[in-house]
C-alpha cells in the first residue's frame, strides 16, 4: 500500500498557496479533503495506505485565485495517476500555479 502528499507553489508570487482545498478521488469516487498549511503542504492526503487504482488529485485553484480577487482560466488543475499492484511507496505530487497556467512533476 501506498501513501500520498501534496506541495502547492503559486510561482507567479514564489510563496506557499497556503489554503487551497485539493481533494482526491479514487475510480471516479472522492476519498479524502483537505486543505493546505502555510507552507502550501498536506503531508498526508488520505485516511492511510492507498491501494491499488486509478487515481486523480484535484486542486481548487480558481477558488484559491478568487478568494485574493486575481482571476484565472482553471477553476482547477488534477493530476491523473495510477498506482500498481506492487507499488508501497509514497507518492508526493505537488502542483506549481499561476493564474495562467499550471505544472506538476513527480517529487520525492
Amino acid at each position: 500500500m501506498s501513501t500520498l502528499s501534496t506541495h502547492i507553489l503559486d510561482i507567479s508570487t514564489g510563496l506557499p498557496a497556503e489554503g487551497v482545498k485539493v481533494a482526491l478521488e479514487r475510480e471516479g469516487e472522492q476519498i479524502a479533503l483537505g486543505v493546505t498549511d502555510e507552507k502550501g503542504r498536506i503531508g498526508e492526503l488520505g485516511a492511510g495506505p492507498l491501494a491499488a487504482g486509478r487515481y486523480r488529485l484535484i486542486a481548487l485553484i480558481g477558488e484559491w485565485f478568487g478568494a485574493s480577487g486575481r482571476e484565472t482560466l482553471y477553476p482547477c488543475a488534477q493530476i491523473d495517476f495510477v498506482i500498481r499492484e506492487a507499488a508501497d511507496e509514497h507518492y508526493h505530487l505537488p502542483f506549481l500555479i499561476a493564474p495562467g497556467g499550471w505544472s506538476t512533476y513527480r517529487g520525492s
